[in-house]
């Protein structure tokens, strides 16, 4: 996770968890999102966090999260599918545009390439 020094925006979150480079291929947006699920619970003190698989995750999360695709634009839409707001996505070929296109509608984020490291300010 990083983290920034100065004093987060209301509407923006303090913490942003990357995941592994290519989690969202080999462990995909169910196990990210209970992933998450279980940081949020953790974060909070709350027993559990509020996730269903449809995509129907609860709002206000305590930090922003983005899982890495790779070069995967169907296990990005799939991730999309499931709720996930931010991926990374390193392709450019027809189907990563088509993609971007999803997500971009979906008021979603791609980014391009894995950050070194990342700060939502």
């Amino acid at each position: 996770m990083a983290s920034t020094d100065s004093a987060p925006d209301a509407d923006r979150p303090a913490l942003v968890l990357l995941s592994p480079e290519g989690a969202g291929v080999y462990m995909g947006a169910v196990w990210w999102h209970a992933l998450v699920q279980g940081l949020a619970a953790a974060v909070t003190g709350q027993d559990s966090w509020s996730f269903q698989v449809d995509g129907n995750e609860a709002d206000g999360l305590p930090f922003a999260h983005v899982l890495d695709c790779g070069g995967s634009a169907v296990h990005a839409v799939m991730a999309l599918r499931q709720g996930q707001q931010a991926v990374v996505l390193d392709a450019q070929d027809a189907q990563a545009m088509a993609a971007r296109t999803l997500f971009r509608h979906a008021g979603g984020v791609v980014l391009a390439s894995r950050p070194a490291i990342i700060s939502p300010y």
